[in-house]
């Protein structure tokens, strides 16, 4: 369901209870990429006698690795921003409905 319903031809409906959903399973999608981090880490390339083959392989791969754990990392920094610019959001759309409505006195 989308959380920007029409409801009429020139205004929308924010669904704030959706998009509040939408905030809360945030921590679950990141909490894969926080399992990643250590897995990785845990990764060693085993090889005792290196070639100059197998010796450009570890290089590559510790490359590899080192690029793959910034991704994560900036994958991990990313899904928190969006938490918080979700938040901000229900907020403000809540703030300003709260603003917008007409009250008797």
């Amino acid at each position: 369901m989308n959380p920007w319903t029409p409801s009429g031809p020139h205004e929308i409906e924010i669904d704030r209870s959706r998009l509040r959903e939408l905030r809360s399973r945030l921590p679950e999608a990141a909490r894969r990429l926080d399992e990643v981090v250590p897995k990785l880490v845990s990764l060693t390339v085993a090889e005792s006698a290196f070639t100059s083959f197998t010796y450009s392989l570890a290089l590559a791969y510790n490359e590899v690795e080192a690029l793959t754990m910034a991704e994560v990392r900036r994958r991990l920094d990313d899904t928190a921003r969006v938490q918080d610019d979700l938040d901000t959001s229900v907020t403000t759309w809540q703030d300003a409905e709260t603003a917008a409505t007409v009250r008797m006195r």
